[in-house]
């Protein structure tokens, strides 16, 4: 293929990338999520004063946020998004879109990268970035402020950098600098890129051993970069989070095991048998395996509705029969490629496993697009000089492609705006319109994190929040916000009613005598808030 022709569709490939990743963005999904408020709102706050919303000056090691403690990167990398475009909804999202359609573009140099030998290396390229483009996996992910999606551009680089050091070998020195970059975007990076280098030191050691000066500069100078963020990697407070998703804190395993070793009688063989240990390498296996499920790669998808819309897989159905194909055909033409691309996947589960939620779509996003290299791989090999077959497949891709995009276009925001958050936008917007008129709004706290709902579209002076003395720290280390300003935050029926203040409840929490102002719905119609006052007083009981 001509280097024109393969330029041109590279172009149009990363510019309808970033077209189905932007379009209508602020407004699918249908809310931000009490995460994005708070990148967004800590970017605000770094961008006004400097230091993030508990007043810690530039942070380096992590957002302590609401006690989550993100990696400050993603916020950073927030900033000037916050300053081009304001603080709202489409300057959260921005940077994801940016660096998802940045990591279209970026794959194709990895593919090439890879296939340098292959006389298919421009097909394998360019198909396996366009079916990155339209991967329902990665364009959602790219349309919502997930760090994960912006460490993934990070890793891809990463690779492709070291690749080049291969014979490039003044590239040893900085090749590592976009994995440190990952590091400081997202939890779960931290265990992958360690891993992952590894593995490619490993893969590639004949060709580094040859600069080991180099090699070993390079890797210094990205451990000095990483200085800043150690102490908090190994801090109480990562262990606490660690302990909190993890299976090995799962008190039901050991219980089970004592269970099975008091029925045994506490037998010497019960204790090999019904060993604690056992149960917890039994559980990670099932965790590992569980990112391998068809029901999850093929058919439906994460089960949490923020990484799929629940109708169609991480992948489409139309690319399972291509990934098993490429997959076998891949080891058997091109072993060392397929070995490594397999190891890539791999070594993104190994850490995702160890939690409780699996399979994890956001937490193995690392792994992409390594399944759509095995995709392509079998979708060229199958049609190669077979117009008839090429016409086919795509097709069915079209076909596939517009089921996903008109179910997540059309239907998603409205069947799962509940899982977005949805309502507090509409709450604070309207209690801005009428809080002078009162001496304090109520909001509940049903929906999740409502303190940085009202920072958020209020644009609260971060300042005068920086200050605030009436937030408090639970026993797992998150950050509770009891009040700022006018607001009052809570998640029980007020006691007592008092005129003077405004309202935000479910509509469990409504008295008979409110005087209902608004009531905020679900995009299914389901009621979710209510916006009232109080101008009479409760009826009295009858005698």
């Amino acid at each position: 293929m001509k280097k024109f022709s393969a330029g041109f569709l590279l172009f149009c490939i990363v510019t309808f990338a970033f077209f189905i990743r932007i379009y209508r963005v602020s407004e699918i999904p249908p809310a931000l999520s009490w995460d994005e408020v708070s990148i967004g709102y800590n970017a605000y706050s770094i961008l006004t004063t400097g230091r993030d919303e508990h007043g810690k000056f530039l942070p380096l090691d992590s957002f302590a946020s609401y006690g989550d403690y993100k990696p400050p990167l993603a916020i950073y990398l927030t900033v000037p998004s916050v300053v081009i475009f304001g603080l709202n909804e489409f300057a959260v999202r921005f940077p994801s879109v940016l660096f998802g359609t940045l990591t279209v573009l970026i794959t194709y140099f990895l593919i090439k990268e890879l296939f340098s030998n292959s006389l298919f290396i421009i097909h394998y390229s360019l198909l396996t970035s366009f079916l990155l483009s339209i991967s329902p996996w990665h364009i959602q992910l790219s349309r919502a402020g997930f760090e994960a999606n912006i460490a993934l551009f990070f890793v891809v680089s990463g690779v492709l950098l070291i690749l080049r050091a291969r014979y490039k070998s003044q590239l040893l020195l900085f090749c590592w600098l976009p994995f440190v970059a990952a590091i400081y975007t997202f939890n779960s990076t931290r265990y992958f890129v360690p891993l992952f280098s590894i593995i490619l030191l490993i893969y590639y050691w004949k060709n580094f051993s040859k600069n080991k000066p180099l090699l070993l500069s390079g890797i210094i100078i990205a451990t000095v970069i990483l200085l800043p963020i150690m102490p908090h990697i190994f801090s109480k407070e990562a262990r606490l989070r660690f302990a909190e998703v993890n299976i090995f804190s799962d008190a039901g395993i050991v219980n089970q095991a004592n269970a099975r070793m008091e029925v045994d009688n506490i037998s010497w063989w019960s204790k090999i048998m019904h060993n604690r240990r056992v149960g917890f390498s039994q559980s990670y296996l099932t965790h590992v395996f569980d990112h391998f499920q068809p029901w999850f790669l093929f058919t439906r998808g994460d089960g949490n509705p923020k990484f799929s819309i629940q109708d169609v897989g991480q992948m489409y159905l139309i690319e399972l029969p291509f990934f098993v194909l490429g997959l076998l055909w891949m080891f058997k033409k091109e072993r060392r490629i397929a070995s490594l691309a397999v190891l890539w996947i791999i070594a993104s589960i190994i850490p995702a496993a160890t939690a409780r939620e699996t399979p994890h779509a956001l937490r193995i996003e690392n792994s992409l697009p390594m399944w759509q290299l095995f995709v392509a791989f079998g979708i060229l090999t199958l049609s190669k000089k077979k117009l008839f077959v090429a016409v086919l497949i795509a097709l069915l891709y079209f076909g596939n492609f517009s089921y996903f995009w008109h179910n997540y276009y059309n239907h998603y925001g409205k069947e799962y705006s509940g899982e977005w958050q949805y309502g507090y936008r509409e709450s604070i917007q309207y209690a801005q319109s009428v809080k002078y008129q009162y001496e304090s709004v109520v909001v509940d706290d049903i929906i999740g994190r409502p303190y940085m709902y009202a920072l958020f579209y209020d644009r609260f002076d971060p300042r005068k929040f920086q200050d605030n003395p009436d937030r408090s720290v639970d026993g797992a280390g998150f950050f509770h916000v009891k009040a700022f300003d006018q607001y009052r935050f809570t998640d029980r029926p007020p006691q007592h009613f008092n005129k003077k203040t405004l309202y935000i409840l479910r509509p469990t929490f409504v008295p008979k005598h409110a005087n209902v102002q608004e009531t905020i719905e679900l995009l299914n119609g389901d009621p979710i808030l209510v916006i009232f006052d109080i101008v009479s007083d409760p009826p009295k009981a009858s005698l």
